[in-house]
């Protein structure tokens, strides 16, 4: 069965072994960028780190990145790999991103509310079948 954590749980042995694996998600010098992202990230607020483990492989990850002047190397407000993944984790992963955004300190910019109402409209559409692999395809 899956697991989510936030990557700032993860036991040394585990955050070794989700940066190893980054690169197989990510080009090198992005997943370079995201091990120093990952080691900025502050609790509550942006950067956010959550990765899905099955038997302590990694299978999916929501990183909600926040500031892309912060960290040029990431273009992405969030990036994540939920369309992938099975309906028992997308839903809890896009409450976290929906309730981040939300909450996020900075909630006056248009943006963040942009991001909110994306990952809503996203679980509605997943939920209807619409832009995610089947579950024999998913991971």
């Amino acid at each position: 069965m899956e697991q989510i954590y936030n990557c700032q749980a993860l036991s040394g042995e585990q955050r070794a072994q989700v940066l190893g694996a980054l690169p197989d998600f990510f080009p090198l010098h992005q997943a370079k960028a995201l091990q120093s992202a990952m080691s900025q990230s502050a609790g509550e607020q942006m950067p956010q780190f959550y990765v899905v483990l099955r038997e302590g492989a990694l299978i999916g990850y929501l990183f909600l990145i926040g500031d892309t002047r912060r960290f040029p190397a990431l273009p992405w407000l969030a990036v994540d790999n939920l369309d992938e993944l099975p309906m028992r984790v997308v839903e809890p992963l896009s409450a976290i991103a929906i309730e981040a955004w939300s909450n996020e300190e900075d909630n006056s910019t248009a943006a963040n509310a942009w991001v909110a109402q994306h990952y809503r409209q996203r679980l509605e559409n997943y939920r209807l079948g619409i832009g995610r692999r089947p579950g024999e395809a998913s991971r």
